[in-house]
């Protein structure tokens, strides 16, 4: 083509685009589509889903630059870009330090942790299946994306998704503090179903496939994640296709689904449930027969009289202090299991932090002594220095944790006394007394906590006795003795 040829089209597409009304302009703009590069907590990602506006009191605001995005059907928005532009009655703040977003209006409020899944609504922790995003996109600075509809409605506004406009639409509204407990979500992922299922309060009874018989059913479930798993022997995709279920329930379980599990030859029913209205976790007990399930729901302490947490420090990629080929991580957790053995034989409900090797944030560990109602809470962990000749035993407290149970008679102090004088008594180890400090575990609990350093796996001598099994049974029979006594004050 020749050069005069070029030129006369380029002139020509140029009218052409000059002429055409602005409003075309900004609409042909506005409609481009496609893949976008984003970076999600470090990871580059390609984003190939809805983008999104957002709309105050009738009024789009202009989030060009940072739309929002839908994960999992839930709508994540620069909560801070939309405030400050039109949200005049919020506020947004963020502690770098604490890892802290926190959005208040007037007695409203609601704070994120960048690692975790607690969030506190109103000043009470519960359970959000929707953490903080950190997004980065076409070299802008990266923001903090939030799940729109927890926010606005925890802030006391009404929030509606318009599916059609692909846009949020935030209203103003009375105050009233409201608590957006039903958090629900649909979809389908890697071939497993996911279903919706709302506003229960009480009980539910699963219809289970025919040939199976009570023996073929296990029930287990993750207090962090709010999980129940009902686990029925065999392949029972097709039976589950329609599930049957009789519910009288309100406000318990917010989601069942199903999986097929080659490996174990197991369907997976995982049911999952939310916090009451007072941020405390629903726990189930279970009857079992040959065709039914029923779970029936409840606080921890309208099913138990006396409940125990036992925290095992560290996990997964944080293994503690590693010394002579020795993880601090699994040192823990056999201690733990051995206390918790101890404590459910002798009628104690006890919850664990963590089962396994997984890494549980700190702060989520903290929490639960408020979200199961618990009696007190203790978190076993070894000690390290970098002196090698450090050697013995201590346990710690917070000051700013006032908490007490059992009729006033237990506090952190009195746990923390009783733990160390009897750890010393029976291990014959070095007395590094009661000692202070505001660990995360000890300091945010709600209930008496204690963090407990038996032992320093830096000292040659004093790691090799802690993995034996004398030295752990007699720290778990003397742990799990001093809880029976502050029982029995």
């Amino acid at each position: 083509m020749k050069k005069t040829h070029i030129l006369a089209l380029i002139a020509s597409f140029c009218i052409f685009t000059f002429m055409l009304p602005a409003g075309e302009l900004k609409a042909a703009k506005k409609d481009v589509t496609g893949p976008v590069t984003l970076i999600i907590d470090g990871v580059e990602t390609n984003y190939d889903g809805t983008i999104a506006g957002f709309m105050f009191n009738g009024q789009e605001v202009n989030i060009r630059k940072t739309p929002t995005y839908l994960f999992d059907d839930t709508a994540f928005i620069n909560v801070k870009k939309v405030i400050s532009k039109a949200v005049p009655d919020a506020k947004y703040s963020y502690n770098k330090s604490l890892g802290r977003i926190k959005i208040t209006r007037g007695d409203c409020s609601i704070e994120f942790y960048t690692d975790s899944m607690i969030v506190y609504k109103n000043g009470k922790a519960a359970y959000s299946r929707a953490i903080p995003k950190f997004i980065e996109q076409d070299g802008n600075s990266g923001n903090f994306y939030l799940p729109g509809r927890l926010v606005f409605e925890t802030l006391g506004y009404t929030y509606v998704w318009d599916s059609d406009k692909k846009m949020s639409k935030v209203t103003e509204t009375p105050a009233t503090g409201k608590v957006y407990e039903l958090y629900k979500y649909g979809v389908v992922l890697d071939n497993k179903v996911t279903r919706d299922i709302a506003d229960y309060s009480g009980k539910i009874e699963i219809k289970m496939p025919g040939p199976v018989g009570k023996n073929d059913i296990t029930v287990s479930d993750d207090i962090y994640k709010n999980e129940i798993y009902i686990s029925v022997k065999g392949d029972h995709r097709k039976f589950f296709d329609n599930l049957t279920f009789r519910d009288d329930c309100e406000n318990c379980v917010v989601q069942i689904r199903d999986e097929y599990r080659l490996e174990d030859d197991l369907t997976v029913l995982t049911i999952v449930t939310q916090t009451d209205l007072n941020g405390l976790c629903l726990l189930h007990k279970d009857e079992i027969d040959d065709s039914c399930i029923t779970l029936r729901f409840n606080r921890a302490k309208d099913l138990y009289d006396r409940i125990v947490i036992l925290d095992a420090g560290h996990g997964n990629s944080d293994p503690g202090t590693q010394n002579f080929g020795i993880d601090e991580k699994d040192c823990n957790l056999i201690i733990v299991k051995l206390i918790g053995r101890i404590l459910e034989d002798a009628g104690i409900k006890v919850f664990y932090s963590r089962h396994d090797d997984t890494l549980i944030p700190l702060r989520d560990r903290a929490y639960l002594g408020a979200r199961l109602d618990s009696d007190m809470f203790v978190s076993i962990h070894h000690n390290a220095n970098n002196s090698p000749e450090k050697n013995g035993t201590s346990v710690y407290y917070s000051l700013i944790n006032n908490n007490s149970s059992l009729n006033d008679t237990v506090t952190s102090c009195i746990m923390a006394e009783m733990m160390q004088a009897d750890l010393i008594e029976n291990l014959h180890t070095n007395d590094m007394k009661v000692l202070t400090t505001d660990f995360t575990v000890t300091k945010y609990n709600n209930v008496p906590a204690v963090l407990v350093e038996l032992s320093f796996l830096s000292n040659p001598e004093e790691c090799y006795r802690s993995i034996t099994d004398e030295f752990r049974i007699t720290a778990a029979q003397t742990l799990a003795g001093s809880i029976l006594k502050l029982y029995n004050k």
